[in-house]
């Protein structure tokens, strides 16, 4: 569409998005816990009828569901806030017995299904999301012989992968595209026209102050540079200072994640806090380093930056989770703090008390005293 009319769009889901994190942030975080179970059943159905009817977006991946009177959206959104909350609900249930091989099978059999079913239309947000709950499980402590056959598993997986996809890209409709990708990233080859070289020139043309607003030269060459692209653009019109402000205030934000979590009063909050946060968070540095030619390209978009409606709602209910368990963790230290007053108050009250029916006895003893002496 027209500038104006992606802008509009752009600022309704802006408003929108305020709105929906305002209202999940109302709701307690405990009742999400409840629904996670059921939630990850429909995350099943809505990944498999993405893989059956899913249409194709502009980069030509099936990860979209029309849904009537509502339009099209992404079902990994969803699914990747679900199963944070899921493996953060069996961590917070079974610390008791965490180290069991039957709660490392509760939490890898609906991880590892849930990323199959990513997989094939969109390789990195299944990685992304498989390496948040590999650090949730980390964190929940879960038996590290499990964890490092985890590494070693994954590691196989991903150069098996690689080699059968290089050998028949064509056995997935994005296998040649991932080979492509990761060829061109490991490629010498920095004069070919490519996305990250485009992106690269922009960020370089920028400086540290930038061309100012508008002034891009670099957008018409990067056919996402809205989206996966946005960070590169930033930096040009807005230079290295601009950068490097957004990436401090996503280091803010995974601060007060951290914190969130240290004073949420249950396993359940804790986790499920670092696991979003880092969702939020991982996305943006895959971004940035995306843009910046450290990593291949991905296709992830920058958190509550780049255009698009169901990445921007998804961020601000995962973003609104946190922010309920911010609130019942200040909730829950002021009634503390009041219980603690109150109980220093009596203790005060008690010992007056004390003080005062002393100083009424030593009184009665002395006017004894003094009449036995007359």
């Amino acid at each position: 569409g027209s500038p104006i009319m992606m802008f509009a769009k752009h600022i309704f889901i802006l408003f929108l998005g305020t709105c929906v994190m305002y209202a999940v942030h109302h709701i307690k975080y405990t009742y999400f816990s409840r629904f996670a179970k059921i939630g990850l059943y429909v995350s099943f159905i809505l990944l498999t009828l993405t893989l059956i009817l899913g249409s194709v977006g502009d980069k030509a991946a099936a990860r979209w569901l029309t849904i009537p009177l509502i339009g099209q959206f992404q079902p990994s959104e969803i699914v990747k806030i679900i199963l944070i909350i899921y493996v953060a609900r069996v961590l917070a249930l079974y610390q008791d017995n965490i180290k069991s091989m039957e709660v490392f099978k509760k939490l890898m059999i609906p991880i590892c299904i849930i990323c199959v079913l990513i997989f094939p239309e969109n390789f990195s947000t299944a990685t992304i999301l498989f390496l948040i709950c590999f650090f949730m499980m980390y964190i929940g402590r879960i038996n590290n012989k499990y964890l490092i056959l985890i590494v070693i598993v994954g590691i196989i997986a991903v150069i098996s992968v690689f080699a059968i996809l290089k050998a028949n890209p064509d056995l997935l409709s994005r296998g040649g595209t991932w080979v492509n990708r990761i060829e061109e990233y490991l490629s010498d080859d920095k004069t070919a026209i490519t996305q990250s070289n485009q992106a690269e020139m922009a960020i370089a043309t920028g400086g540290f102050f930038g061309k100012f607003l508008g002034h891009t030269t670099q957008a018409r060459f990067l056919s996402e540079s809205h989206n996966d692209f946005i960070y590169a653009i930033i930096i040009e019109e807005g230079g290295m200072l601009l950068g490097i402000v957004i990436i401090a205030l996503y280091l803010i934000l995974l601060y007060r994640g951290i914190q969130v979590a240290r004073r949420s009063k249950g396993y359940f909050g804790a986790f499920c806090a670092i696991g979003l946060i880092i969702m939020i968070v991982f996305q943006a540095m895959i971004n940035m380093f995306v843009a910046t030619g450290i990593t291949p390209v991905t296709g992830q978009t920058l958190p509550f930056v780049s255009y698009g409606g169901t990445s921007f709602l998804f961020s601000c209910i995962a973003l609104g989770i946190v922010l309920s368990i911010s609130a019942s963790a200040n909730k829950d230290q002021a009634k503390e703090k009041l219980e603690k007053d109150i109980t220093e108050e009596d203790s005060v009250d008690l010992t007056s008390e004390e003080n005062k029916s002393k100083e009424e006895n030593q009184s009665e003893n002395n006017i004894e005293t003094k009449e036995q002496n007359n």
